[in-house]
């Protein structure tokens, strides 16, 4: 099966991805084709975290064709939860608490105490003008402080419209870029969301 994802915003491609899939028979084969850097991260995460094989090849004019094996899966089940994270997601919406000069001083205060809690929130979820924090100069403040959290394995996502529409899509420093489908399954799937 082939389904044409190009032009389509978030989370289309991963939704389409996703219901084809589910209609597919195991030992199947399913060619995304998509037209953008968010989209073809986000049909890969989606489909590598699914258990399938995937293998991505870039076209012409920006296209990307990913080429999905549906299979049997074989799932490792986890012994114990990973006792130094919350299973919580940190929901950022803004590269400020507030407004202002302070505002910026108080996100990079919030964030860098998070560094010191005993356990640490699984996820930071960047949207809207939070993805301007992912994508700073290097020598930014807020830029040491994400880069030490994900050392620690704090998963930090940006969303891929959002960086796309704020013109930065090439400049992510942290994390990975993320889409609606996967910040609703953070958001719903664990004990609970904390924004600033």
């Amino acid at each position: 099966m082939k389904i044409d994802c190009s032009g389509l915003a978030c989370p289309e491609p991963v939704l389409q991805t996703k219901k084809a899939l589910e209609t597919l028979p195991n030992d199947s084969v399913l060619e995304v084709i998509v037209n953008s850097l968010a989209s073809k991260e986000n049909v890969t995460r989606f489909a590598q975290n699914g258990g399938f094989d995937v293998r991505v090849q870039d076209l012409a004019e920006g296209k990307s064709l990913i080429t999905i094996v549906k299979g049997f899966t074989c799932n490792v089940v986890a012994d114990a939860k990973d006792e130094k994270f919350l299973d919580k997601t940190l929901f950022l919406k803004s590269d400020k608490v507030g407004e202002g000069e302070l505002g910026a001083k108080l996100i990079v205060g919030f964030l860098k105490s998070t560094l010191e809690l005993p356990k640490l929130p699984r996820h930071i979820v960047c949207v809207n003008q939070a993805v301007l924090l992912t994508t700073a100069d290097e020598s930014a403040p807020i830029m040491e402080v994400l880069k030490a959290l994900e050392a620690k394995g704090v998963e930090i996502y940006s969303c891929g419209v959002c960086l796309e529409f704020f013109g930065v899509s090439d400049k992510l420093k942290v994390g990975k870029i993320g889409n609606a489908f996967g910040t609703i399954e953070m958001l719903f799937g664990g004990d609970g969301t904390i924004s600033l």
